[in-house]
């Protein structure tokens, strides 16, 4: 029988990887360096479960003790940085599409996959503006807000939109009626759902199957999402992804 330490009793994961994960996703641009204080704050875990956590992910080369209670991220992650951007890396291509809408826009342009129930970018180009749209890349965001959101949860099943709903204590209908209605436009618009002040115009990227892949996105402040311009960015972004779909995204494709 496994001890009660490693398995999670409500969704069959493994405690120990999970709070192993929850440790190192506290480490960011942002944070490069943490404190233990900080990973006991943040986890919520008794210190000792902390200590432990990190002695193990240390004695793997995960987490590099700076001092004796400050922690980095492990050389071994380069290995599995490197690995992933050459998966995750999408055609010259589309990064070439990309720098065009950049160039017609002038807005930060991403290429988000879904991965479960949430979004990431995989690919990102930045606007030009002083002030514009940065996320970082493979971080986890949230598949009920932005117009990526709905364009994603166009091309996915009626199940992962009850799981959602369900999740999140949402109407079902409401929501099956939005994604239909991202479906028939083929496009979709949004203004302060993710954050307030940002906006974005968003379009799918299919498969030469008849699959959603991705969303191509242009995004930035919400003063600069006019009447106008927004027309514009629809029917550039829509071309865009068009464009791309035509010849596809890249190897990446094996894994969407």
């Amino acid at each position: 029988m496994a001890r009660s330490d490693e398995t999670e009793p409500h969704d069959g994961g493994v405690r120990s990887i999970t709070r192993a994960i929850d440790v190192l996703t506290l480490f960011d641009t942002t944070h490069p360096i943490r404190t233990l204080r900080d990973l006991v704050a943040a986890t919520g875990l008794p210190k000792t479960t902390v200590v432990r956590v990190c002695s193990t992910l240390e004695a793997r080369g995960l987490l590099l003790r700076t001092s004796e209670t400050t922690y980095a991220p492990g050389p071994v992650f380069l290995r599995w940085a490197h690995l992933a951007a050459s998966l995750w890396d999408v055609s010259d291509h589309t990064r070439a599409v990309m720098r065009e809408l950049v160039d017609k826009c002038g807005e930060t342009v991403n290429v988000y996959v879904r991965q479960g129930m949430e979004r990431v970018s995989i690919a990102q180009e930045e606007g030009t503006a002083t002030v514009r749209s940065v996320v970082p890349l493979g971080v986890p965001m949230p598949l009920l807000c932005g117009a990526t959101a709905r364009v994603l949860l166009a091309g996915a099943p009626n199940e992962l939109l009850e799981r959602l709903a369900g999740a999140e204590g949402l109407d079902l209908e409401p929501l099956i009626r939005t994604v239909a209605s991202t479906r028939e436009t083929g496009y979709a618009v949004s203004h302060g759902e993710r954050e307030l002040g940002a906006s974005a115009v968003a379009a799918p990227i299919m498969a030469h199957d008849g699959r959603m892949l991705a969303a191509l996105s242009v995004s930035g402040p919400t003063s600069r999402f006019t009447a106008d311009r927004i027309a514009m960015y629809v029917d550039t972004v829509v071309t865009a992804a068009r464009r791309i779909s035509d010849q596809g995204l890249g190897s990446v494709e094996a894994f969407l």
